[in-house]
């Protein structure tokens, strides 16, 4: 029974050329932000992409929020929040970098700290130094985890949630030679929230007032670099810990040499 439908299928393959209709798609800033728009996850979740800069390095979603994405307190529900995080930074990479390079989200986590109301904005934004970075580890290392930060607020400017993600960037097959991916030398974004989270249960984890305290700080600061700095300069000023200590748990040099 399935034979006529993947003919139709195989036909209309034949006909139009899905690469040439993302390139068309993705040709101009507008209408790519037309396409997502449109596009039913983001279109059935309420997230629309409200501007996406000409030269592609900046670009802002906003929720629209309906019964159908309410949660049962009349807030964003939390995959709304997620998904608001996860759709355009690629796509700004992507196209900055140029058809050489591909990326996709590898990994990411989101911090839930407020209710989500109507009008909650998402600004994305893909710098000249963050390309310098990604072509600079690409030459060296194959391949780039970009960590990035993204923070959703509400109209009144409450932070809704704190999401933190990393893109993986590397070398189309054919495109450009690069050397073969190693392995990462320095930690940095989830991986480095993730190691100030043990910092703080390895310091003061037979403390919980303070355990409890600095946890809430750190969910609530967006950069994993400044969470670092926090919780090492808790931990040395509650005497709760040594550097070397924390260089056997493996915090970087650059947090303790200060």
């Amino acid at each position: 029974m399935n034979l006529p439908i993947r003919k139709l299928q195989k036909s209309l393959t034949s006909l139009v050329d899905p690469q040439k209709v993302v390139t068309t798609l993705f040709a101009h800033p507008n209408a790519a932000r037309r396409f997502f728009n449109a596009w039913g996850p983001l279109l059935g979740s309420g997230i629309k992409i409200s501007h996406i800069s000409d030269d592609w390095s900046h670009g802002t979603l906003t929720l629209n929020l309906r019964w159908w994405n309410q949660n049962m307190h009349g807030a964003a529900f939390g995959g709304t929040l997620f998904s608001m995080t996860d759709v355009l930074f690629g796509t700004l990479v992507m196209r900055r970098m140029g058809t050489d390079f591909e990326a996709w989200t590898r990994t990411g986590s989101f911090q839930f700290i407020s209710p989500g109301r109507p009008g909650a904005t998402l600004e994305v934004e893909v710098s000249d130094e963050l390309l310098s970075f990604i072509r600079d580890s690409v030459a060296e290392d194959g391949y780039c985890n970009v960590p990035y930060t993204s923070v959703i607020k509400n109209r009144d400017g409450s932070v809704v949630g704190i999401g933190q993600q990393d893109l993986h960037v590397r070398p189309r097959k054919g495109a450009t030679r690069a050397p073969e991916p190693q392995q990462a030398k320095v930690a940095r974004g989830m991986v480095l929230e993730s190691l100030a989270t043990a910092v703080v249960w390895h310091c003061f984890r037979d403390d919980p007032a303070t355990l409890t305290t600095l946890m809430s700080e750190q969910r609530r600061i967006p950069n994993p670099e400044q969470q670092m700095s926090h919780v090492v300069d808790a931990a040395m000023e509650k005497k709760a810990t040594s550097p070397e200590d924390l260089r056997q748990l493996g915090v970087p040099d650059r947090f303790l040499q200060r």
